[in-house]
């Protein structure tokens, strides 16, 4: 396990979270761009105490793919084991294909458990991804509100909803920041 001992260099301001591929091919690189105020660790833990120059908060990115659940989970598990700084506040997986099989899919309800993260979003299939140029994608900011959705280049909404949601648990977490 990785974790950096001192703030992950950004320019400032930092990321206000920072997505953690369990694996190669998680999908960080996309989400980080479509969510503006997301960031990729690199998979490396943040410091996670030094709050002053670098966010302590940590979201989880898998494939659901039995191999992906599998390096989510050890990572979840790692988190809680090692008291790690960090505050981990949920998981995001992202389809692996249009369809879920069914082992996968309840392999996925345990990693995702409550007792295992404290939120999880799911991103579904996105047939177009596989032929966009990355920078040609639109980005989300939390103050850009909730666009309304149109054909054409948007934000998907289940990407939205995982960034509101990545959003509100960092809210519910800002009265605990200060009292470590």
């Amino acid at each position: 396990m990785r974790t950096h001992t001192e703030p992950i260099p950004v320019q400032r301001p930092g990321p206000a979270v920072w997505l953690y591929g369990a694996h190669g091919g998680a999908g960080v690189s996309t989400l980080t761009h479509y969510l503006s105020f997301a960031g990729d660790c690199e998979r490396q833990w943040p410091c996670g105490n030094d709050v002053e120059n670098e966010s302590p908060y940590v979201v989880i990115v898998a494939r659901e793919t039995s191999d992906g659940l599998k390096a989510a989970h050890q990572l979840i598990v790692d988190h809680h084991e090692n008291g790690l700084a960090s505050d981990l506040l949920g998981l995001i997986t992202v389809a692996s294909s249009p369809t879920l099989d069914k082992s996968v899919r309840q392999y996925r309800d345990v990693v995702t458990s409550p007792g295992s993260v404290s939120a999880h979003w799911s991103i579904g299939w996105h047939k177009f991804l596989a032929a966009a140029s990355r920078p040609a994608l639109p980005q989300w900011h939390p103050l850009d509100g909730i666009p309304e959705q149109t054909k054409g280049a948007a934000v998907p909404t289940d990407v939205i909803a995982a960034g509101v949601g990545i959003v509100t648990a960092i809210q519910k977490s800002l009265p605990q920041l200060y009292r470590r």
